[in-house]
């Protein structure tokens, strides 16, 4: 996939289905610019750290047993509630997230040395209101069109987003851990199938 794909075919329809409003998404990557500006870091932070290494990116759904086999990859990345399911036994080293989880959380995975890779839409500019100021340095992402260091990894879901970031970032491989796309209801559903159809896309799954 590429940036015109994109967004000017996959956006588009993930728009339309779950009457999302571009213009929002726009707003809140930019005010996450505004908010973020110098504590903004390069794309060459992640790229040194993923670029041919074994990468596994973790979903909410990762049991008790996949805890165990984590120590078999080179980089553990999270994405977003995930993180509540391994932070009593693993740091990651890179969390993906549009901050949903508590602020004082994201903070201490900073602090732990973690990189956080914040998302802005459009519903969630109240957390990039709260969050951003609270946080240090971390990698901006965004849904539209990308601008200065607020990238677009071209995936919806913080699951997909991890996974298409590690591909384009030239992982070695990339393995997926607690990743179900059936267990929800209602609209997180609906970013379910989306998630599956960006990562069939992509060839990640079948």
């Amino acid at each position: 996939m590429n940036l015109n794909t994109w967004l000017n075919e996959i956006y588009p329809k993930i728009v339309e289905d779950l009457n999302i409003n571009p213009e929002m998404d726009e707003l809140s990557a930019k005010l996450m610019y505004e908010l973020g500006k110098d504590k903004l870091l390069d794309l060459s932070v992640l790229r040194s750290l993923i670029e041919s290494k074994r990468v596994v990116v973790i979903g909410g759904a990762i049991s008790y047993e996949d805890l165990s086999h984590l120590k078999d990859y080179d980089v553990l990345v999270t994405a977003g509630k995930s993180i509540l399911k391994v932070i009593d036994y693993v740091t990651p080293n890179v969390h993906v997230t549009d901050m949903e989880e508590d602020v004082d959380l994201l903070m201490k995975l900073e602090r732990s040395g973690c990189i956080l890779v914040l998302h802005a839409h459009g519903d969630n500019i109240d957390k990039v209101k709260a969050v951003v100021p609270k946080i240090g340095k971390f990698i901006a992402t965004t849904q539209v069109k990308p601008f200065n260091r607020v990238y677009n990894f071209f995936g919806f879901t913080d699951g997909d987003r991890a996974v298409l970031m590690a591909k384009r970032l030239g992982a070695k491989y990339v393995k997926l851990v607690g990743f179900d796309f059936d267990k929800a209801r209602g609209i997180k559903l609906k970013k379910l199938k989306w998630t599956k159809y960006i990562l069939r896309y992509e060839g990640v799954i079948r």
